[in-house]
């Protein structure tokens, strides 16, 4: 048992938090059947292609000026050779899979137009007012069923009083505001960075590159104190200024257990996703790879509730311990 001075304070403990996550999920495993629904419609349902949205704009990069030069000439057409194949293998619908918060999916990361039964439904989208629809609609619809996963799995860790569907909808308008404000957070930060690279590189394009390097290592640094911002607004109910500060207080006084925590869940997830990843797309045994994906990240998910419930109750001990010894 971990503690900490006189006082005995508990430390969160990382395997508990873990364990506990996977008993939740398995107490109720109908907390997967979003993330599977997700999976099962990224592969059989229908495919919205960008192809004609952005081919003027692949083709309109050879006519930049100042590339007259074989040289660039040739890396452009590679690099437009590229792009082609992203845009023609990209499907629109993975849109679905928001960020930070939204639901789980393992076939964002397979191959689309393609299924066990052929090719699925596809639908071509013309012009650059249907892609901006239909992408914001599929943006929308992500993080209202991310909301629905997260707040189901929420339930589960502590009694909520509140369990209304217009609780639901408050919750769900602060979360579309934290990618909003990463956004802000990320450019404050990168702005000054990039002035600093940019006059860098004048003196030493070498080294721009391992202060770019840590430049991203620092702004990763930077916004891990927010990781339990959602978790803050599913759990207390607190609008988003109110659960970034509550998550910044609890990773400033747990850091070193809650970036082991980070490392173990990711480690976690993705060694085992090269697992459910390894069928084709074409192979019905994919289909036990989407289950498991489904099962083992909900389960994560449901231990950093667990984990956050632990650190909270640690650091309000720590201030508490602090306030007795002033």
């Amino acid at each position: 048992m971990n503690t900490s001075s006189e006082f005995k304070i508990e430390k969160p403990s990382i395997i508990q938090a873990l364990l506990s996550g996977f008993n939740t999920i398995a107490h109720k495993p109908d907390l997967i059947l979003i993330p599977i629904i997700l999976d099962l419609y990224l592969w059989f349902g229908p495919a919205w292609r960008v192809d004609r949205v952005f081919a003027p704009f692949i083709q309109n990069l050879s006519a930049l000026s100042g590339i007259e030069s074989v040289d660039i000439s040739t890396i452009l057409e590679n690099y437009q050779s590229i792009l082609r194949d992203i845009i023609s293998n990209f499907n629109l619908a993975i849109s679905l899979r928001t960020l930070p918060i939204g639901v789980p999916s393992l076939m964002v990361s397979k191959p689309s137009f393609l299924n066990p039964l052929g090719q699925p439904i596809t639908f071509i989208l013309d012009s650059n007012t249907q892609f901006i629809g239909f992408w914001l609609l599929f943006l929308l619809a992500g993080f209202f069923f991310g909301s629905l996963y997260f707040h189901n799995i929420s339930k589960q860790i502590i009694e909520l009083n509140d369990n209304s569907f217009k609780s639901l909808i408050r919750t769900f308008l602060q979360i579309l505001l934290i990618p909003i404000m990463l956004v802000i957070i990320v450019m404050f930060i990168s702005i000054p960075l990039m002035i600093v690279i940019s006059l860098v590189t004048l003196i030493s394009p070498a080294i721009s590159q391992f202060i770019l390097m840590l430049a991203v290592i620092f702004i990763l640094w930077a916004i891990m104190p927010l990781i339990f911002t959602p978790h803050a607004i599913f759990l207390f109910k607190q609008n988003l200024i109110a659960a970034m500060i509550t998550s910044i207080k609890v990773v400033r006084l747990s850091m070193s257990q809650t970036a082991w925590f980070i490392l173990s869940s990711f480690i976690l997830v993705e060694g085992l996703n090269y697992l459910w990843r390894s069928p084709n797309v074409d192979n019905w045994f994919l289909i036990i790879g989407i289950f498991g994906h489904a099962f083992i990240v909900s389960a994560v998910i449901a231990a950093s509730f667990h984990y956050f419930i632990d650190a909270t109750k640690f650091s309000q001990s720590v201030i508490n311990q602090t306030l007795r010894s002033a």
